[in-house]
């Protein structure tokens, strides 16, 4: 598991969490709650730099939200 772990709130949104101190991620001085999909990427991008600056790494955490092979054939069709 990763520093981040994304979590789908029952409401729709998103959750960013730190495993590592077991509370909602910040990034740019808010915190990374009730986001919408299209928002994830970027916070946690953010949320990765705030801890570890200037280094970038794949992010696997970023699968939670890879829902895209249900849409892929529909594009490919």
């Amino acid at each position: 598991m990763g520093r981040f772990e994304i979590v789908e709130e029952p409401t729709g949104t998103f959750s960013i969490f730190d495993t590592v101190t077991e509370l909602p991620a910040t990034a740019k001085g808010g915190v990374c709650i009730g986001l919408y999909r299209h928002e994830v990427p970027l916070a946690l991008l953010a949320a990765v730099e705030t801890v570890q600056p200037g280094h970038f790494s794949l992010l696997p955490s970023l699968s939670v939200l890879n829902d895209w092979r249900a849409h892929r054939d529909d594009l490919l069709a």
